[in-house]
This record gives structure tokens, sequence and C-alpha cells, in this order.
């Protein structure tokens, strides 16, 4: 029992919040900005955490600011933040790993709103491919979504995939994938997002990828491994969980070398490669933007589920 009462005292003293009730109760500030990080203001601002879903909500002001009281804070704070016009960002912002019991009193919470912009009705693709052969380049079709001919039914090599290595056994194989994209400015670029793991990043948003591809930052080759071997006790692979992909292909470019026409994409996960007994099979799902004159990431069917669903989010505020 006296244990219990210690513990009970160190709660009640950690980081006292001056002007509330209750010393687990916090005023939540956060700022909201897009993606070119202007302050987006009337953003219906939803805050909650683990023992209070019913805080009713704030709309930032002119400069992206609000400010909300929750009651009792347990364990995480998170939220979902929405506006017309832009896609929502959700999850968790803030847990007690973060050293304390509350946010501290000048804390400002950093959220993105990422513009809708240029939505495209774009081709989604999943590949589940087994290398045709080893230790020879095979062209591999964006569009079409599959080995080129006569390996598959792509007619174009936009990206030249080889794989190569051993395996032996489940516990004695080593295989590398190695790809190239033909041409100077055609290429892949990655980014990153949140892990499940980490509350102290930006919050996620509905659409991963910035609403427009990047101009330059492509490299023209990435590879990808499994490996376990006799002398390690655990496999090692080259699969990252929050990594993603943003591609370029099938450029043009003028007499002056300025970029005329491209395909444009990216990869809501990472390339998976495994040995697949030998053969090696790289899977990845993918968008592909058909319109060769735009540079947009943005899936239609994304946009508009964020159009017919924003009255569940909540209204605009007047």
């Amino acid at each position: 029992m006296k244990k219990i009462n210690l513990v009970c005292v160190v709660i009640a003293t950690l980081n006292p919040l001056s002007g509330c009730a209750n010393n687990l109760d916090a005023i939540v500030k956060l700022r909201v900005i897009d993606d070119e990080g202007k302050p987006v203001s009337n953003v219906r601002s939803k805050v909650f955490s683990a023992s209070m879903y019913d805080a009713p909500p704030g709309f930032t002001d002119t400069n992206g600011m609000v400010k909300i009281l929750l009651k009792n804070i347990s364990l995480e704070i998170g939220g979902r933040f929405s506006k017309q016009g832009y896609y929502d960002s959700l999850g968790d912002f803030w847990n007690w790993g973060s050293g304390t019991l509350v946010p501290p009193a000048d804390t400002i919470f950093p959220v993105v709103l990422k513009r809708i912009v240029e939505p495209i009705p774009m081709q989604q693709k999943k590949v589940d491919a087994v290398f045709p052969r080893l230790n020879e380049p095979v062209g591999f079709d964006m569009e079409i979504g599959d080995w080129v001919s006569p390996d598959g039914k792509g007619q174009t090599a936009d990206i030249f995939m080889t794989a190569e290595g051993f395996y032996n056994s489940p516990k004695d194989v080593s295989m590398t994938m190695r790809a190239e994209f033909p041409g100077e400015l055609n290429g892949i670029q990655s980014f990153h997002v949140q892990s499940s793991e980490d509350a102290t990043q930006l919050l996620k948003s509905v659409l991963p990828v910035p609403p427009i591809a990047p101009e330059t930052g492509y490299k023209n080759t990435f590879e990808c491994f499994t490996r376990t071997l006799p002398t390690e006790r655990y496999g090692t692979w080259s699969l990252d969980m929050t990594r993603r992909w943003i591609y370029r292909v099938r450029v043009e470019v003028d007499k002056d070398g300025k970029i005329i026409s491209a395909n444009y994409g990216w990869l809501t996960s990472d390339f998976t490669f495994s040995s697949n007994k030998g053969t090696g099979k790289i899977a990845f799902t993918y968008y592909y933007n058909p319109d060769s004159k735009s540079r947009s990431l943005e899936p239609k069917e994304i946009a508009d589920r964020q159009v017919r669903d924003f009255p569940k989010g909540g209204v605009e505020h007047e």
C-alpha cells in the first residue's frame, strides 16, 4: 500500500499546470500549415486523448492556431484535422513516452494539411512478379505493370531489374536485386512516412506524398536484398516499413534539355524482394500518372473520397 501511495504522489506533483483544475488537464496548442508552409484558417480540429474522446472540436484562426482543453489526459494525444480543399491529417502526435504526463505549456504542435491541387485519374497496380531468370537484366513496364515481352505483357522497359545471388536453404541464402532506369533524367527517389512507434513527428496525411512530384532529386539506380547466412543468427533485408518512393519515367526533353514530357508516380510501400527459393521475386504496389504533361501525384480516387467523406469529419466553422 505504501508503494501505491508513493506513486500517486509522484503523478500529482509532476509537471503541474497552472490554470487547470486537474494536474492531468492541459490546454493543447497546435498550428496548422499547408504543404507550402502557409497558415490555414478555419480547420476543424478534433483533438482527444485515450480517456477523453468527446472534447468539442476547435477551429484555427487566421494564423493557423488553435487551443483545445483536454481533461484527465491519459496515454496519448491524437487528432483529426479537416478542411474542404485539403487532405485530412490524423493520428497521435504526443504520448507519455515524451517524458511528462501532460504536454509542456509552451509546446505548439505542428500540423500539415496538404492541398488538393490537381487530382488525376491514376492507375493503381499491384505487382508480385517472379524473375524469369537470374544474372540478366529484365525490363519492366510501369504503365502495364508487367515484365516486357517476351517475359510479360509490357512493351516499354521503364526499369531494368537484375536478380542475382544464391539460395541453398532458407538459412543459407543471399540475393540482391539491382534496378536501373534507362535515360539520364528517368529515376526514383525515396521519402519516409511516420512510423507507428514514433509519435514525435507530424501527423499522417491521407495523401502520403507531396501533391506535385519534385523536379529534381531522382537517381538512376537502387538495390534490394535479402540475406540469411549460417553464421548469422538473424536474417537481414532491405525492406523499410517507413520508406516510400516517387519515380519518373519516359522523359522527353526539348532542344535545350528542358523536360517537356514525363510520367510520374509513387509506391504505396517499399519494394519487397524475396529469394523465392532461388528464383527471386519482387512485390510492390504503385500509382502511375498516365498524363505525360502532369507532375501530379494525387490519385483522383483519394481526392474524391476526401470530398465525399468531409461531412463525416465535420462542417465548416461559421
